[in-house]
């Protein structure tokens, strides 16, 4: 009975993530016309979403995400024997991939997820579900935030242009509330060998390859790693 539950509870989470994700774009665009028109209240121009630059994609049917999250939640209840601990699992899980996904598809990663990713993390922690303490998951947080930030305005410099996304440090800062600090080198390394492989194996060249998908695989290998060790 526990595990139906936790599928039912899984699909409910499931379809919220298909609305998040189906209505992305759309709440963008309607964002950025309230602060253009905000800023610029005098006539302002007509809400056209169909023009803008960057348009909704499919994300496929609900009752995917229903069945996929659902079967999620189960797997996890029977893996873990721990209701609570599944449930953060499978909400951590959830959050690295949507943030994947959104990066993927629209080179765009929200704050707002990282922040609640963020949050996770000190909540494991100070529940015993993660491999740290609240203080080194707070420690470890910050100091992924700043090496990531330090990259960000390195490879700025350099290039002379963006080169790394002002998203990605943020995705560290909830990253690093995850793993111990003397982890980061093998983190950051991981990412940047799967990033560099898939560049290289992959057909269609990108100019730009989003950099989040690849943290998040990165902090999911890791983390597993810690897990059964």
């Amino acid at each position: 009975m526990i595990y139906l539950a936790g599928f039912l509870l899984g699909g409910i989470f499931g379809i919220t993530l298909w609305l998040y994700i189906s209505t992305f774009i759309e709440r963008l665009q309607t964002d950025i016309y309230s602060t253009y028109t905000a800023l610029f209240p005098q006539n302002p121009p007509i809400f056209q979403p169909h023009f803008a630059a960057i348009q909704e994609k499919k994300c496929g049917h609900f009752f995917r995400y229903f069945f996929t999250v659902g079967s999620l939640f189960s797997v996890l209840l029977f893996t873990t024997e721990n209701a609570f601990f599944s449930l953060w699992l499978a909400c951590t899980l959830l959050l690295l991939w949507t943030i994947a996904y959104l990066d993927w598809q629209y080179q765009l990663i929200s704050t707002t997820s990282c922040l609640i990713l963020t949050a996770l993390g000190f909540i494991g922690a100070s529940q015993s579900f993660s491999f740290l303490i609240l203080e080194e998951s707070l420690q470890s947080a910050v100091i992924f935030f700043f090496v990531f930030y330090s990259i960000y305005w390195l490879a700025k410099w350099h290039y002379k242009k963006e080169a790394f996304g002002q998203g990605d440090y943020w995705l560290a800062l909830g990253i690093g509330s995850y793993l111990p600090l003397k982890q980061l080198p093998v983190f950051l390394l991981l990412a940047c060998l799967s990033g560099i492989l898939f560049a290289l194996l992959s057909q269609k060249r990108k100019a730009f390859l989003p950099f989040a998908p690849f943290l998040c695989l990165s902090s999911f290998v890791v983390w597993l790693f810690n897990y059964y060790s």
